[in-house]
């Protein structure tokens, strides 16, 4: 049986932090107060070689072994690379197809049963990476009609209506802190 594991979301820690690295992970247990061990991955949302080239700071995922390792970070943030930064609960959200774009949920794109691929920028029929389209007054989502954002922007109001109807239905949202018998966690 696999241990049960708590993902934070940590928000602007320095991109001098290497998350593959085993004693990068060590000295941040070692200076946040944690278990050794307590942080079982950590990897960037985003490859840093996709960051700007100015960018100082990016978001990473760390695993946590603990809802107690995780609840510290949450409350009291935790150093990464002499920088404090903290975290939040890594939610769940909507899943999208990525080959017809919508959020129903009942299929990924390897089950769509769309015949063709459908662009998540501008709606049109080909690959999302082969888009050409770059000026957002092209964009087109596929789930609202709006011509306004594409299907991946998070400001979608289906994206936000899907997402906010899933945080009803989790208990894990309902909460700030992963509840324990703690009572400031509930």
């Amino acid at each position: 049986i696999k241990d049960r594991s708590y993902n934070i979301l940590v928000e602007n820690a320095p991109i001098t932090y290497t998350p593959s690295l085993h004693y990068a992970n060590e000295d941040i247990e070692k200076k946040g107060g944690l278990k050794q061990g307590s942080i079982t991955k950590a990897k960037w949302i985003k490859p840093i070689a996709r960051c700007n080239q100015d960018q100082q700071t990016a978001h990473a995922i760390l695993t946590l072994k603990s809802k107690e390792c995780a609840n510290q970070i949450l409350r009291f943030g935790i150093p990464i690379e002499g920088k404090k930064v903290y975290g939040r609960k890594l939610l769940p959200e909507p899943t999208r197809c990525l080959k017809c774009h919508t959020f129903d949920g009942s299929h990924a794109a390897a089950e769509c049963p769309q015949e063709h691929d459908t662009c998540g920028t501008c709606a049109a029929q080909h690959r999302t990476s082969a888009c050409k389209v770059d000026d957002q007054d092209l964009y087109h989502c596929i789930n609202c009609d709006s011509r306004r954002h594409a299907a991946w922007s998070r400001a979608c109001p289906t994206f936000i209506e899907k997402w906010n109807n899933y945080k009803k239905r989790s208990e894990d949202s309902k909460y700030r802190f992963f509840p324990t018998d703690d009572p400031l966690t509930w």
